[in-house]
């Protein structure tokens, strides 16, 4: 990722073009709100777990296609959508499904940005990817604090706006290198085993598997922790109008934990960022104003950690996977985050802090894995490429 310029214009490329979607998903969100019903939220909330089948069929032809072209249709395409938005009737019968589309055509986006971290960054994943992260956090964030204004003051502009930010990325990506799929990948037929082969990596590399089933932990816990989020705050004397700093501590911290992540090696990146969502969890128990607190250690600890797990999933995986590899991930540890919801929402009617306390308490008994299967030892022998 030699020159500089070409990494700025990345970076600024993907926040925009994030920015452009969170812009419109925002408005989307509180456009149903004020004028749609429960079950439109719902299916909107759905969205992203509806699609994941999606994903992993976006992910065989990345390993069939030049990943650089399939990045820019996938940008160019969703900016057309986010046009359809603007100009159609704001109405559920036609937001849905173009909203439904939309999450399709992004299957390809954070698969094919991975892959391509590979060929661009090599030497410094975990730099690279922490900078990607943290422009993609940036332009999140930009878009949520936007779009409810935007959309107040006419309905179609977070929805014109974030089309022309990705049309913007679009354009600030055309010189990105080519990158066509190795041999191996070609050579494959259209089955159900090669569309399952990147989950089936995840699962059988014995060097991979014991950092699969751990970022599937925490994903699991992470879910199971913040899914009551908001009546945990209130629970804690947090005045209403506050809320707003918890998902704000959790977006910056998760801003510079990506940072971090390239300054600090895989043992430190990782058990720092695993003890940083144990010491956040434990102050989302205190009062207020110790709870925001608590949202930015676990977003940062979130952020570091997640970086150094995916950078592995890049290196060990074959060429020849590497897009099946990275939405099989996504899959997985996004089913993982909906279980530990789904059991939030039975645990909740205990009390909103049950859930916390257990994922406190689940994290805590996964410290002992720091001893053995993800040791420092083998986390630096596997990042350098020797057997653990």
């Amino acid at each position: 990722m030699e020159p500089f310029s070409l990494r700025a214009r990345y970076l600024l490329a993907e926040s925009l073009g994030v920015f452009g979607g969170s812009l419109a998903f925002t408005g989307l969100g509180l456009l149903l709100g004020l004028e749609g019903t429960t079950w439109t939220l719902a299916l909107l909330a759905a969205l992203p777990y509806f699609t994941l089948p999606l994903d992993l069929l976006a992910s065989l032809l990345l390993d069939r296609l030049d990943r650089r072209t399939l990045l820019l249709a996938g940008v160019w395409l969703r900016a057309g959508i986010l046009g359809l938005f603007a100009l159609l009737p704001k109405e559920p019968l036609f937001l849905l499904p173009l909203a439904f589309l939309f999450q399709a055509v992004l299957a390809l986006d954070l698969p094919a940005w991975h892959a391509l971290l590979v060929r661009l960054a090599q030497g410094r994943l975990e730099r690279e990817g922490g900078r990607l992260q943290a422009a993609q956090l940036l332009g999140d964030g930009l878009g949520d604090l936007l779009a409810p204004p935007l959309l107040l003051l006419a309905k179609p502009l977070p929805f014109a706006l974030g089309g022309l930010l990705l049309a913007g990325e679009g354009l600030l990506l055309r010189d990105l290198p080519a990158y066509p799929p190795p041999r191996a990948a070609k050579g494959e037929g259209l089955t159900l085993r090669a569309l399952l082969a990147g989950l089936a990596f995840l699962l059988e590399d014995r060097r991979l598997l014991p950092l699969t089933l751990y970022a599937l932990a925490l994903s699991f816990l992470s879910g199971l922790a913040l899914a009551l989020l908001p009546l945990l705050a209130l629970a804690q004397e947090t005045p209403p109008a506050l809320y707003g700093l918890y998902p704000l501590g959790l977006s910056l911290g998760g801003f510079l934990g990506s940072l971090a992540a390239g300054r600090v090696g895989p043992c430190l990146g990782i058990w720092g960022g695993h003890g940083l969502r144990v010491l956040g969890l434990a102050l989302l128990l205190l009062p207020f104003p110790f709870g925001p607190l608590g949202a930015f250690l676990v977003g940062g600890g979130g952020a570091l950690s997640g970086v150094h797990l995916r950078a592995y999933r890049q290196r060990l995986a074959p060429e020849a996977l590497l897009g099946r590899v990275q939405a099989g991930a996504v899959a997985l540890l996004s089913l993982g985050s909906l279980l530990g919801t789904l059991l939030a929402g039975g645990l909740g009617t205990l009390g909103p802090r049950v859930p916390l306390l257990t994922a406190l308490l689940g994290l805590l008994l996964l410290l002992p894995l720091a001893l053995g299967p993800i040791g420092c030892g083998r986390l630096l022998a596997l990042r350098e490429g020797r057997s653990p």
